[in-house]
């Protein structure tokens, strides 16, 4: 059986003429809509914070341009003499798309189709372009199309990825057999539903520094994973000590339903997984550890001196290298001190203990 083949249309925008534009390539039947708005992505980072997510210098280096991507089918169930699905000639191709633009979203489903050449498409496209753009500046508008199968996409993304060692911790794709060493943890995770999945080097500092922890420095008491994200540290940390009160946060619930999944996939059963902050917590950590980003951590200081037992040591992650002196100086000024740091492609991880008279 052929494999399912698609038409990509490209688009060059504003953050202002972006969302008519997504609305518009919706309406006319796109399957699925991809967008990469500096904007948005800024507004996000202010209030999700994870770099295994967005990355500072990520950002940095977008252009101010939106970039759409809207994806269509080529339809595989036209006749025999209409049948273009596997014709070299891009003068063949059509696309279907819906033939009524103003319909209810309750009504998706029974909106009736048609299959036109892609030329014609591309002209309906730009007349509706420039009926936006008489209230919206639209940039470079339409850029053009390509063609790609989908070449069986649900199995040959996972030859992209491989057992990954950090230390003892090793994570490996759900779908691979691996034969743990005595002294190894196995991470069992699945990137296409995760995201966060070690390859970060914000992420893979911290399991560097779990894999060589001595543990037993700890004092006793419960252990904080503050924006799990994929839940990766949480695991990693359930598996090293199994005997743990482990606290596993974040503000996204989509975030904490993964983390779960993963949790329960890796049959870990001593993380308290739930949606909140630091400061709502009612007590005092042995062990903080926050895969975050600079501005945070340093927003964070004060609430981390009140969350953690006297003793305690403190992980945090997710700091570029060009903040790591402005971190290194507060966090010092606060009275926490610097135990170890370790620095991969810019990214800083550092390793604090905070000691107070408890009263």
């Amino acid at each position: 059986m052929p494999e399912k083949e698609w038409l990509i249309f490209q688009f060059k925008t504003t953050h202002e003429a972006a969302f008519a534009i997504n609305n518009y390539l919706l309406a006319c039947g796109a399957v699925g809509i991809s967008s990469i708005d500096k904007t948005e992505l800024e507004e996000s980072l202010q209030t999700n914070h994870s770099p295994d997510v967005i990355a500072e210098d990520f950002l940095n280096n977008l252009d101010s341009e939106v970039i759409i991507e809207a994806y269509f089918p080529i339809s595989s169930d036209l006749s025999s003499q209409e049948n273009i699905v596997h014709s070299d000639s891009e003068d063949n191709l059509k696309v279907e798309i819906n033939q009524d633009l103003n319909y209810a979203a309750a009504e998706v489903g029974k909106i009736a189709k048609q299959r036109i050449p892609i030329t014609q498409f591309e002209i309906k496209i730009e007349q509706s372009l420039a009926r936006i753009a008489e209230f919206s500046d639209i940039g470079q508008g339409y850029i053009g199309y390509r063609r790609i199968e989908t070449d069986n996409w649900s199995e040959k993304w996972k030859q992209y990825y491989d057992t990954n060692k950090i230390g003892r911790i090793v994570i490996n794709p759900s779908w691979l057999e691996y034969s743990a060493q005595a002294d190894e943890i196995v991470l069992n995770l699945d990137p296409g539903s995760a995201f966060g999945t070690g390859e970060h080097e914000s992420t893979s500092i911290v399991l560097s520094f779990l894999s060589e922890f001595n543990y037993n420095n700890l004092p006793p008491g419960p252990i904080l994973d503050l924006g799990t994200g994929s839940g990766i540290l949480a695991i990693a940390l359930a598996k090293l000590l199994p005997d743990a009160e482990i606290t596993a946060l974040d503000i996204d619930p989509h975030a904490i339903e993964i983390a779960k999944n993963n949790a329960a996939f890796n049959l870990v059963e001593n993380i308290d997984f739930s949606v909140g902050e630091l400061h709502m917590q009612n007590q005092k950590f042995s062990l903080i550890v926050a895969n975050l980003t600079a501005d945070i951590h340093l927003d964070l200081v004060q609430t981390y001196k009140d969350k953690m037992m006297s003793g305690g040591f403190l992980i945090i992650s997710g700091i570029i290298k060009q903040r790591a002196n402005e971190v290194r100086a507060i966090f010092e000024q606060n009275g926490f001190v610097l135990l170890s740091e370790k620095e991969e492609n810019d990214w800083q991880s550092i390793i604090y203990r905070y000691i107070f008279n408890d009263i």
